[in-house]
């Protein structure tokens, strides 16, 4: 079975293309960004539907139950990257990511925003960064 397709989604401010989650994995250390992009590829490999690890990756809940969640613990901060699985597709969208200490709620309004950024994804054409997004945010990185 071949493994399923990435796309990075892009979020477009002011006229400024972003791909929200490269910019967050751009700022964290390099053992969580390898950690989260492990854990992606490993589910690509089987599909969401079959990946039994519950620790690693997830179904969200609430507003955001249509997308999944690569997890993370460093000490304690936990690590979240935030992904939808268009299964007819076959392929993943990478949406954002945030880092939070251990025990710590986020607010109502983060998972409201996360939703509105996701169903960016149904556009048409669909938001994807390309080739010259990823090398614009490489050599300018973010602040």
């Amino acid at each position: 079975m071949a493994v399923w397709a990435v796309e990075w989604l892009v979020s477009t401010d002011g006229g400024n293309r972003e791909i929200p989650a490269f910019v967050f994995l751009l700022r964290q250390p390099a053992n969580v960004r390898t950690q989260l992009l492990a854990i992606v590829d490993a589910v690509r490999t089987t599909g969401p539907d079959q990946w039994r690890d519950k620790q690693s990756h997830t179904r969200m809940s609430g507003s955001c139950g249509h997308l999944h969640e690569a997890r993370d613990r460093q000490d304690q901060m936990l690590y979240r990257l935030y992904l939808r699985w268009q299964r007819d597709a076959r392929r993943v969208v990478i949406i954002d990511g945030i880092a939070k200490p251990n025990s710590t709620a986020l607010a109502d309004s983060f998972y409201e925003d996360l939703a509105e950024l996701a169903a960016t994804i149904d556009q048409q054409p669909a938001p994807f960064a390309t080739t010259d997004d990823f090398v614009r945010l490489t050599l300018s990185p973010p602040g």
